[in-house]
């Protein structure tokens, strides 16, 4: 119950949400954190946005700043504000990545790929939950059981992926039902699907506690080919244990998603700001770090300080580096893919220009970087 009203307490706290306040020159340099700011992330019942509130919360009543936060369930619908410049920084699902790539949904003409930083990123653990009634208890039971193709949301998808993957099971073994990230614990409570995949400490997955019985779906962490498996179509992900979320007793322990939900912005932020961020994360960190069940990831012990598809702000390795923790490893890995970031960028042109635009551009743009650009692992 603990972590449930700290998790509920971080989103009644909230932040400053603020109409047509004053808004900072993305290239402004700052000489402490921006009085004004806005940030973009996933919806209010998810521990996504709880994290980022609680944190924003504390900064802004430390640093008399005035932080606002944007909302949306969709990939595009995060990143866009900040390519449009109404907002500076946003903490992102894998769009990060696929939009760093111009992949997914950013493999459009009005996309590709962007050049999007990470300034601070933070893990959390996510898994895949169901009603005890349903008869799944491993992914390999949700054959021909209702799973949810999240709508504008590759980063979720990608996980539903992982979780077939691991099964030895496709889209064709299950039956797909389209739904908004959101709108996932009513459309489980209500039958529509058999299953969700959320971070564990959302409000809305404890709302969902207490109106149906759930469980989690297992994963063996032991099960070495199906790891390999679920980490061939997502990466990032590592599968390690998590306790206290909604749907488990005192001192249960079951397995899911651990990966990074980064705060990412656009290059062109100016490096102050990116610095002054990091900072505020970990000088205010003693705060917030108990606010809900996954804030305590947030320090600079926690975050994960290796670039591996996204390279970090400059303003943040130099955060990092003043307080030893960036690496020589680290920054030869930044400066890989910041090249890799403006090759892609610059052949983005040609390949539109050759493109067939009456097809999908997903598999001509992955083909036409194997054939144009030299690999990056």
């Amino acid at each position: 119950m603990k972590r449930i009203t700290r998790a509920l307490a971080s989103i009644t706290a909230g932040v400053m949400l603020l109409s047509g306040c004053a808004q900072l020159e993305l290239n402004q340099e700052v000489d402490d954190f921006p009085e004004f700011t806005a940030w973009t992330t996933y919806g209010t019942g998810t521990s996504t946005y709880a994290d980022l509130a609680a944190a924003a919360n504390t900064i802004s009543t430390e640093e008399d700043a005035q932080i606002r936060i944007l909302t949306s369930d969709t990939a595009v619908g995060r990143l866009s504000p900040l390519r449009n410049k109404q907002a500076v920084m946003s903490r992102t699902g894998d769009e990060y990545m696929f939009s760093f790539h111009g992949e997914e949904d950013f493999t459009t003409a009005d996309w590709g790929p962007q050049d999007l930083r990470i300034v601070w990123a933070p893990t959390g653990p996510h898994a895949m939950m169901t009603r005890t009634n349903t008869g799944i208890e491993t992914p390999m039971d949700l054959a021909g059981k209702k799973v949810p193709r999240i709508t504008a949301n590759p980063s979720v998808n990608n996980k539903f992926d992982a979780y077939l993957a691991y099964a030895g099971l496709t889209w064709d073994d299950v039956v797909p039902v389209e739904v908004a990230y959101s709108e996932q614990p009513g459309a489980l409570q209500a039958g529509k699907i058999d299953v969700l995949f959320q971070q564990v400490y959302g409000s809305s997955l404890y709302e969902l506690e207490s109106a149906v019985d759930t469980a989690w779906v297992a994963l063996d962490p032991e099960e070495t080919e199906r790891i390999a498996a679920l980490q061939e179509v997502a990466p990032a992900v590592e599968v390690g244990p998590f306790e206290g979320a909604a749907g488990q007793e005192e001192g249960q322990t079951d397995n899911g998603f651990i990966y990074p939900l980064p705060i990412v912005a656009y290059e062109e932020v100016s490096d102050s700001q990116a610095y002054y961020t990091a900072n505020a994360f970990q000088e205010h960190y003693p705060l917030y770090k108990d606010a809900t069940a996954t804030t305590e990831n947030w320090d600079i012990e926690h975050v994960v300080k290796m670039p591996t598809q996204v390279p970090f702000h400059d303003g943040t390795v130099q955060f990092l580096e003043e307080n030893g923790a960036w690496t020589e490893e680290a920054e030869q890995r930044n400066q890989e893919l910041i090249a890799y970031g403006e090759e892609m960028r610059e052949t983005w042109p040609d390949f539109l220009e050759q493109a067939d635009a009456s097809g999908d551009l997903k598999p001509q743009w992955i083909e036409w970087k194997d054939e144009h650009l030299e690999p990056i692992d």
